[in-house]
């Protein structure tokens, strides 16, 4: 009885460090993030040195929530590659202007060309 008890407690600890994992991906310091994944880790392996067989509906809930979790990072990491993008094209536009003639046609302008002053 105290085993199961031991047990369960156990299942619930890693579970509950997933669910940390998830608060600390969606609100930061993802700094943290290495901490805790460190403790599941370690959780679960002595969760497997003790146990001979896992409960399916633990695996299940294991399963689904360290999937969430990694479409949350994949997503994250998205993210930071599209403002990183966005970053460059600011960069790059910030050195040239594009305007148009008076024919419609487009023209690029470019920075004009900085030389030193020759006095006579």
């Amino acid at each position: 009885m105290i085993a199961h008890i031991l047990t369960s407690a156990r299942y619930a600890r890693i579970l509950r460090l997933l669910d940390l994992e998830r608060k600390v991906i969606l609100n930061g310091p993802l700094s943290n993030l290495c901490t805790l994944v460190e403790r599941r880790e370690a959780a679960v392996a002595e969760l497997l040195e003790g146990e001979a067989g896992v409960p399916e509906d633990f695996l299940t809930a294991l399963k689904d929530r360290a999937e969430r979790n990694s479409r949350l990072l994949l997503a994250s990491l998205a993210g930071v590659r599209a403002g990183a993008a966005q970053v460059e094209e600011i960069r790059a536009a910030r050195s040239q202007l594009r305007t148009y003639s008076s024919a419609g046609t487009p023209v690029e302008v470019r920075e004009p060309t900085i030389t030193r002053d020759q006095r006579a």
